[in-house]
């Protein structure tokens, strides 16, 4: 698989980890992470290798819109950003990020990393993610979050998360319906090429791995989310789902056709 290499995998591993312990549980655990953590033991027993891990972090936060100015520095979110700046971690725009030297893998200072190449730098990222935005956040926390509407449902009914133990934390993933419905908006907002084909490998492992069977996941995401049509526009690309056959390792055929089915009209 050549999408990400092994050192930006492994490091953003060894982060989530080490931010998993530091966190108050329960954590919630969505993109990349989430979606490995949802296939790889299937993927791993079909396919004889693990799932393309993720490089950023991605974590999930339910947010009350009545929290005062008070409540809403103390709240859980608010914490969390106190206990990443504790750890080095700093601020950039909605996510926070930490410089990596590739060769050492030793976190960089600032002074280090304005010394280094920037090919030697990987930047691990913590990109956290809110069901819906407090009219003060940006006041408290001087930026603007990124918002997921569809994370209220794995907050606020229990069958719409899967709660699992790993690093010996309780961790909460979306289930896979919530999972595919948020890789599938994401579709239509991605700029990158390489965060594309990574959607479009996580949307299929999805379909094809995932516990749910697909008739179902199909019905619930159809019941979820709305434009498939502008998805399916931004996934015309032939050279898209070859690409997506690099990286995942699978036929682009097979891939293109879980996109066809799955964004075909549901007709019950």
């Amino acid at each position: 698989m050549g999408l990400y290499s092994d050192f930006e995998t492994g490091t953003s591993y060894v982060y989530l980890q080490k931010i998993v312990e530091i966190l108050n549980e329960p954590i919630c655990v969505l993109g990349g992470w989430a979606v490995y953590f949802t296939v790889n033991v299937a993927f791993r027993k079909d396919q004889g290798r693990n799932y393309i891990g993720s490089r950023d972090i991605d974590l999930g936060f339910h947010l009350n819109k009545n929290l005062t100015k008070h409540q809403l520095k103390s709240s859980t979110i608010g914490n969390t950003f106190t206990l990443l700046e504790k750890q080095g971690f700093k601020p950039l725009g909605f996510r926070y990020y930490k410089d990596i030297h590739v060769e050492t893998g030793k976190e960089l200072t600032s002074e280090q990393s304005a010394k280094t190449p920037t090919h030697d730098i990987f930047q691990i990222y913590i990109d956290p993610i809110v069901n819906e935005v407090h009219p003060l956040f940006r006041e408290v926390f001087r930026f603007d979050p990124v918002d997921e509407p569809l994370l209220s449902y794995v907050f606020q009914d229990k069958n719409y998360r899967t709660e699992l133990i790993e690093f010996n934390k309780h961790l909460w993933l979306p289930t896979p319906e919530i999972l595919l419905a948020t890789k599938l908006k994401s579709v239509c907002n991605r700029t990158k090429d390489e965060k594309l084909i990574k959607d479009i490998c996580d949307i299929y492992v999805l379909s094809w791995y995932s516990p749910k069977k697909f008739h179902q996941l199909k019905h619930d995401v159809h019941r979820l989310i709305d434009g498939l049509e502008e998805i399916s526009a931004r996934v015309q690309s032939e050279d898209l789902f070859k690409k997506a056959e690099i990286a995942l390792g699978i036929e682009a055929k097979a891939i293109k056709n879980i996109f066809v089915q799955l964004l075909k009209l549901y007709k019950g």
